[in-house]
């Protein structure tokens, strides 16, 4: 669970984003006019799907995004769904699906923070965090999951990134944890001491500190509404 002290940093971070001028970078090109891409269990009906399929990729030349907050039927491994406790379903990122080997760029200046190989089944794969000191009063983290394995090569902590810079590449599903190959993207107010690793997924009865926790990725990155 969260610490209980976010309201403030939560209270700071909403007014910086209403009184933001400009939009950040693309962080994937395409993304801009992305399209809905629901994986609860209504939309995988609607897809006649009953999981994500593993090979799926997009057409090419169309991006899909979705996800934040959904309450997904997809997350079936012991990582998200040990025996005898409540499973992890809701998701706490935007996932943006496009083609292995896609650009991802930083949407803000920052820092990098750290990044590692989470090699486990249906983990992130290949992830980097930036880190973001977007005033003296208030820092936070952008999350970056399911990347290719050379994203993290020559990686240093604490390296300056600009807004707009590449910093990765989408993974083949052979290397980003075992899925059909996206982005997760994710905003987090306080990392604590996690290193190339956050949660992605909570518990739907713990949902309204992680999603203080973690805000809405689509604001952040002036989607507005797509639907």
């Amino acid at each position: 669970m969260p610490a209980p002290d976010l309201s403030a940093k939560r209270t700071a971070y909403d007014a910086w984003l209403a009184a933001r001028t400009g939009r950040p970078a693309e962080t994937v090109p395409g993304l801009s006019e992305a399209l809905p891409f629901p994986l609860d269990p209504e939309g995988l009906a609607r897809r006649g799907w009953s999981d994500l399929p593993l090979y799926w990729i997009p057409e090419p030349g169309i991006v899909y995004a979705d996800g934040y907050g959904e309450d997904r039927a997809i997350y079936d491994t012991p990582i998200f769904n040990p025996e005898g406790v409540e499973p992890r379903t809701i998701h706490l990122g935007l996932d943006v699906f496009a083609l292995p080997g896609t650009r991802v760029h930083a949407p803000l200046d920052g820092v990098m923070h750290s990044f590692q190989r989470n090699d486990n089944e249906k983990d992130y794969g290949p992830t980097i965090i930036l880190e973001h000191e977007v005033t003296p009063e208030l820092t936070f983290y952008t999350l970056y999951g399911h990347l290719s394995l050379d994203s993290l090569d020559g990686l240093e902590p604490r390296k300056p990134v600009s807004k707009g810079q590449e910093i990765a590449r989408l993974g083949s599903n052979d290397v980003n944890g075992g899925w059909a190959p996206h982005l997760h993207f994710q905003v987090i107010l306080d990392v604590s001491d996690k290193h190339g690793d956050f949660p992605g997924v909570c518990r739907k009865s713990e949902q309204e500190a992680w999603l203080t926790l973690c805000p809405d990725p689509e604001a952040f990155l002036g989607l507005g509404q797509r639907r």
